[in-house]
């Protein structure tokens, strides 16, 4: 059994809504309520002390996560509900801190399947229904291409679902995350092709999640401007008709890449291409890094099977390995590629 003590003097003040009155109670370390946070600030440690101020001035703050200690920094998240309402949303964390305040709904007063939201003014407490779901994964919902596609994620008030006129979740049923690019660098005399076209970047350079059928298909035909020949179709081609597939080069050492060019299969008969891809990056093959890390940058791709078409990065990458991934296609997720730069950018 957990058994929570108080840790400081209580908040109080008096006003037209009766009396805030808040009894925090021990931080429990490696804890976290998941799900609704109401607000993030980051803050100079030790944080406690400025974050039970943060949570007393924000009337909806029932408890509040203390974040891992960086530097001297650490975030403070106010959240509009406590371990004893959301159970399911109480989840081990390593370096955060859970810090609950003494309310009305510790003893679980609501009847069974309804939601208990405390009245701090009043020292007493509402069963109302409504309850967010978990926060749904990342996705790329935004994109105006071409542009950089931003994270969004969603949640819904089914955690339960507001009935006989239940209260609605308080909050937003989707967030977006802040994108930040680099600036723009000048890449002139930095757009030399790096080898995929004249053999320079061996066979064995190239490598791909999957590959239909026999090696005729495989990650080592996707050079620009590859021909159709008894060795291989003119591009390669994913073995599954998927999103997320991807061919993956090794340039050999580290180079600066500046511009990407594709095509579709040399095929008259066969309509396939990639029409909308990404590119992810690492230096040992092992630990990778999306282009514009977590807003990804999604590039227009092809329209057809034979002609170029050459995206040119905004920000460089310096890099020895480099994946180009599938966001969308026509048909089947077939490519042949050419990457351009150098070694090192011109001062």
């Amino acid at each position: 059994m957990m058994i929570l003590i108080i840790f400081s003097l209580p908040f109080h003040v008096k006003g037209e809504g009766g009396c805030r009155d808040l009894k925090f109670l021990k931080c429990i370390e490696n804890k976290t309520l998941t799900g609704h946070v109401i607000s993030t600030i980051k803050m100079a440690t030790p944080a406690l002390q400025l974050c039970q101020n943060k949570c007393f001035q924000e009337g909806k703050c029932v408890s509040y996560n203390l974040g891992p200690v960086l530097g001297h920094a650490r975030s403070c998240e106010l959240n509009a509900a406590d371990h004893s309402t959301r159970p399911s949303f109480f989840v081990n964390k390593r370096g955060y801190e859970y810090c609950p305040i003494k309310n009305p709904c510790l003893s679980n007063p609501c009847p069974a399947g309804r939601l208990c939201t405390p009245d701090f003014a009043w020292n007493t407490y509402n069963c109302d229904d409504g309850g967010w779901s978990q926060w749904s994964p990342w996705r790329f919902l935004l994109c105006s291409l071409p542009s950089i596609c931003v994270p969004t994620r969603t949640r819904t008030c089914t955690s339960p679902a507001p009935q006989s006129n239940g209260a609605n979740c308080i909050g937003s049923s989707k967030e977006h995350k802040t994108c930040n690019p680099l600036p723009v660098i000048d890449i002139s005399g930095c757009k030399s092709p790096l080898g995929m076209e004249d053999g320079r970047i061996k066979d064995e350079q190239i490598n791909a999640s999957s590959y239909t059928g026999s090696q005729i298909h495989a990650a080592r035909n996707g050079r620009l401007n590859k021909q159709r020949d008894s060795k291989g179709i003119g591009g390669w081609a994913a073995g599954r008709s998927m999103i997320g597939e991807f061919i993956q080069i090794d340039l050999g050492s580290t180079n600066v890449i500046t511009m990407v060019a594709t095509q579709g299969r040399n095929s008259t008969r066969f309509l396939q291409y990639v029409t909308l891809y990404s590119l992810s990056y690492s230096n040992d093959g092992n630990n990778w890094k999306e282009y514009f890390g977590d807003c990804t940058k999604v590039f227009t791709g092809n329209y057809d099977q034979n002609t170029v078409v050459t995206n040119e990065l905004e920000v460089p990458i310096k890099t020895r390995h480099i994946r180009l991934i599938v966001k969308d296609f026509k048909r089947h997720a077939t490519v042949r590629i050419e990457l351009y730069g150098c070694a090192e950018l011109p001062t």
